[in-house]
């Protein structure tokens, strides 16, 4: 008897979710994000900071997208180092009905400025996060990115850097 009222609760609840989940396909998305930003491995750099990051990007297929994204860095010292970044990635979605865990993967342009000295760099970066959709429209997470830089060897900044922040985003159909 327990199997039978089990089994009609989960059909039950299987009818009352949406018909088909639907995260971002054929959608486009508007993202603010804000959160920390940290250097682990430094000594010679201030290692805590705050990220503050704009997002845009396009869904395609039932799971990918691809999203710009430009960031500041302000990493608080005496003497302060600024990183602006672009980057570009895809991200692939496991679409959950309300909950999307998100992974992805980019390719980014760093900008470091600290007394007067300013240098360009590449990074490449992973994404781990996960979104939950408010309703059709809005959407709100977060999400970690682990940044190693590739040109570090003849750069200033240390290997790795990570963002870890909490976004706040809107969706728009695209047909």
């Amino acid at each position: 008897m327990r199997c039978a009222v089990w089994t009609l609760g989960c059909l039950a609840l299987l009818a009352s979710l949406p018909a088909g989940a639907r995260a971002y396909e054929d959608q486009a998305t508007l993202g603010l994000a804000v959160g920390y930003a940290g250097m682990p491995q430094g000594d010679a750099l201030p290692r805590n900071g705050l990220d503050l990051a704009l997002s845009a990007g396009g869904g395609f297929g039932d799971a990918w997208s691809i999203q710009g994204l430009l960031s500041y860095n302000l990493y608080f010292d005496d003497q302060p180092l600024h990183l602006s970044m672009a980057g570009l990635e895809t991200v692939y979605a496991l679409d959950i009905v309300r909950f999307v865990p998100l992974i992805g993967f980019g390719l980014d342009g760093i900008l470091s400025v600290r007394e007067r000295d300013a240098r360009g760099d590449f990074a490449l970066h992973v994404l781990l996060g996960v979104d939950f959709l408010i309703n059709p429209r809005w959407i709100i997470g977060a999400d970690a990115r682990g940044f190693w830089v590739a040109t570090n060897a003849k750069s200033p900044l240390e290997p790795f850097i990570v963002t870890v922040a909490l976004r706040a985003g809107i969706r728009f159909d695209l047909r």
